[in-house]
């Protein structure tokens, strides 16, 4: 089995993740073999102590694995995961946890196979109405059994999301570009602060006391078209509607622009 790769993209680092500054550029790298991520990931938790929270860029590392996508992301000394595919929260996660999500090679499950019971053998001799009643039932009894186990293989998962479709990479990349920026419902303690990142990562947090920002808590989203145009789906069901070039809406919630 060929050994896994990976496609990593790089925010606000350079190439071997061993700095982190405004001054770089995204950088994407291809068909990483496992060795090198793990480098990369070492040498990203080795810049966590440097950085500071008044520090404007935001580097983390977006993963693209058999497995799905991921970002990695430094926050007040520690690593912090989050997933679309896993449902992941913004975990606080070390190297050995990254690879184990990551590494695991995503085989297509198998489909589950019902096989259908032997029936019952009857006996040769003359057999009474009753047990022609009773093996009739239980034959009965077995093709509903096979049935409930096929509908709850097949069944489709719940959710309350509108009907959508997820945009392809390159223009869910670019609707995401386009909605990236620091929005806000207001700025009295309470009110929520998000930052749309431009690789897709969420930072939702709350204003503390003098407009300080706590309770950080991190999603990740992906373009998507539904009947009401393009949206931002997050990994935990929720839609962020660009309303016009300042504000947006988010779950019934409206937050407005206030850095790009």
């Amino acid at each position: 089995m060929p050994a896994t790769r990976y496609q990593v993209i790089l925010h606000a680092l350079s190439p071997d993740a061993t700095d982190a500054g405004g001054q770089f550029a995204d950088t994407t790298q291809d068909a990483v073999p496992e060795e090198q991520l793990r480098k990369l990931l070492v040498a990203l938790a080795g810049l966590t102590s440097r950085l500071s929270p008044e520090d404007t860029f935001r580097p983390y590392i977006r993963i693209k694995s058999p497995a799905g996508m991921a970002m990695i992301t430094p926050i007040e000394g520690k690593l912090y995961y989050a997933s679309w595919d896993t449902k992941g929260r913004g975990i606080e996660v070390t190297v050995d946890d990254i690879m184990a999500k990551v590494a695991v090679a995503a085989e297509a499950p198998k489909a589950a196979r019902v096989e259908s019971r032997a029936p019952i053998p009857v006996a040769s001799v003359k057999s009474p109405k009753r047990k022609a009643v009773t093996v009739a039932l239980l034959g009965i009894a077995i093709v509903v059994m096979n049935a409930v186990t096929i509908w709850m293989l097949v069944k489709p998962a719940r959710s309350l999301l509108p009907p959508h479709v997820f945009l392809p990479d390159t223009e869910s990349d670019a609707l995401i570009k386009k909605m990236a920026g620091a929005y806000q419902t207001g700025i009295l303690e309470g009110d929520r602060h998000l930052q749309i990142e431009q690789l897709g990562l969420l930072r939702f947090t709350v204003y503390g006391q003098n407009r300080s920002l706590r309770r950080e808590h991190l999603q990740s989203g992906r373009g998507a078209k539904t009947v009401d145009g393009e949206v931002i789906i997050t990994n935990e069901s929720g839609v962020i509607k660009l309303i016009d070039p300042n504000t947006i809406a988010v779950y019934g919630d409206t937050y407005r622009r206030v850095l790009n």
